[in-house]
């Protein structure tokens, strides 16, 4: 059996060096330290976390907090490079209107897949946002299609770090409903044919009354039962085959499993009982005595259930945020009933579905006296052995210009209180500690130049580390 190899990943801020139009990334530029060095090493870093998912690395690779198409091409040419393949090519990329200049984008196997369409779905709200990234592929071995959904959804953040969640839940939800809509767009047939769907589809006692009733073309005065019973079937299985269609959704959702935007809005369920084909739909709703509605209205409202992946690997999960020291499950693959129980050639192996964590977390890659369980203000620039398990974010030397001038001015000033102080033969001792503060400022400004910057975290070495978020991984089995 053939297998696709997936990973999803958020790769924490990766820009290009130079300052775009629209992108407010003020702190990755040159000036700040972020240059073309300290770029690559990042990702050569991403790539070798990419590559060491699967033995010969993922063949489908979802992507978000990455600035343009460059980067993107960049990170499939190391990965052909690193991984001995020639196969790595980028779906056609769309920038989104971001206010970050952050973007969703997708690489993919030109070995495995045939690129077929991409599209970049806005979610404006008051301010841009991230957009939904749309690529339809074909599988060569079996012609199956496969429809990607690339989602970074707005953040739980605010203005500031103490914004609660539930504040900006709106914003989530508001991209759920869209991107729930894209997804009816695929599985139902269009409004204009779905309108013209019989009141009755399955079981219909009386066909010749019903198809009579029917504003539908070609439909004779009189018609035999059988050939009305035919065409019902032949409308049933039509709208199964649509609605089997495969559907991968992969993302950041900056929400859990559980929340409110993906269990209501996405229609996201843990429950895969609730996938159900369309006779067992119509069934259902009929057995509900307080139901009078046509099979037509039932398919006109019915919303697709989606399935998520992602539960029973709570309470694990993909990102650490320090100010609570809690994991939360944001990263997630969420399928059609198609991909789940394998009705159109392709299914998600769930037992597959994984936080790769291997060599990209704290614990794996500082040393054990860089924890200390005692943290306290005398040591807080260790880090708690519970933070080992923790994704280990890339660090870069930021340049604090202002920092710098005001350090220049203050060494400048203590040059003239010095050489005024040795005029009048100062206290020995005042003069000592102008002296030391102008040693301890030379000192600072000499590792500046020599560091390009400031390093804060003293527990990590600067321009080390990967993301803030763990990559997921799953595979799809060909059939």
């Amino acid at each position: 059996m053939n297998l696709i190899k997936i990973c999803f990943w958020n790769l924490q801020n990766l820009f290009d060096t130079t300052l775009s139009d629209l992108a407010l990334d003020f702190d990755y530029t040159p000036a700040n330290g972020w240059d073309e060095t300290v770029r690559d090493i990042k990702i050569d870093n991403l790539v070798k976390g990419i590559s060491s998912a699967f033995s010969s690395g993922p063949d489908l690779i979802g992507m978000c907090e990455i600035e343009n198409e460059y980067l993107a091409q960049e990170i499939a040419t190391k990965l052909n490079r690193n991984l001995n393949r020639n196969d790595y090519s980028v779906a056609k990329y769309k920038d989104s209107p971001d206010i970050r200049g952050i973007d969703t984008c997708l690489i993919y196997s030109n070995s495995i897949f045939e690129f077929i369409e991409s599209k970049s779905y806005n979610m404006d709200l008051r301010y841009p946002t991230r957009d939904i990234f749309y690529v339809k592929l074909k599988v060569l071995q079996n012609n199956s299609n496969l429809h990607v959904f690339v989602n970074h959804w707005p953040s739980r953040r605010g203005k500031d770090d103490l914004t609660e969640s539930d504040e900006t839940e709106f914003a989530r939800s508001l991209v759920a409903e869209n991107c729930g809509t894209l997804i009816d767009n695929i599985l139902k047939i269009p409004k204009e044919e779905s309108h013209k769907l019989p009141k009755c589809l399955i079981d219909c006692p009386e066909y010749e009354k019903d198809f009579k009733s029917n504003d539908q073309d070609a439909i004779p005065d009189k018609v035999n039962k059988e050939e009305i019973k035919k065409r019902n079937e032949n409308l049933l299985k039509k709208i199964d085959g649509v609605w089997d269609e495969n559907i991968l959704l992969m993302g950041d959702f900056n929400d859990e499993p559980y929340n409110k935007s993906l269990v209501k809005f996405l229609n996201a369920t843990f429950n895969p009982h609730l996938l159900r084909d369309w006779r067992t739909i119509f069934q259902l709703k009929r057995k509900d005595g307080g139901n009078t509605k046509t099979d037509r209205e039932i398919y006109l409202e019915e919303k697709p259930h989606l399935y998520n992946c992602m539960w029973k690997l709570i309470p694990d999960g993909t990102h650490y945020f320090y100010k609570t020291s809690s994991f939360f499950l944001f990263d997630q693959f969420i399928i059609s009933q198609g991909l789940l129980k394998n009705l159109n050639s392709l299914k998600l192996d769930l037992n597959s579905v994984k936080i790769h964590k291997n060599g990209l977390s704290l614990g794996s890659n500082l040393p054990e006296e860089n924890f200390n369980d005692n943290v306290n203000k005398d040591n807080k620039k260790k880090l708690h052995s519970y933070e080992k398990d923790s994704p280990m974010g890339f660090k870069f030397s930021k340049t604090k210009i202002f920092d710098i001038n005001k350090d220049i001015k203050e060494k400048k000033e203590l040059e003239i209180i010095l050489e005024e102080a040795l005029k009048l033969n100062l206290n020995k001792n005042i003069t000592q500690l102008i002296k030391d503060k102008l040693k301890g400022l030379k000192e600072r400004l000499d590792k500046i130049q020599k560091d390009k910057g400031y390093y804060a975290n003293f527990v990590q070495d600067p321009n080390t580390g990967f993301s803030d978020h763990f990559p997921i991984k799953c595979v799809i089995e060909i059939n």
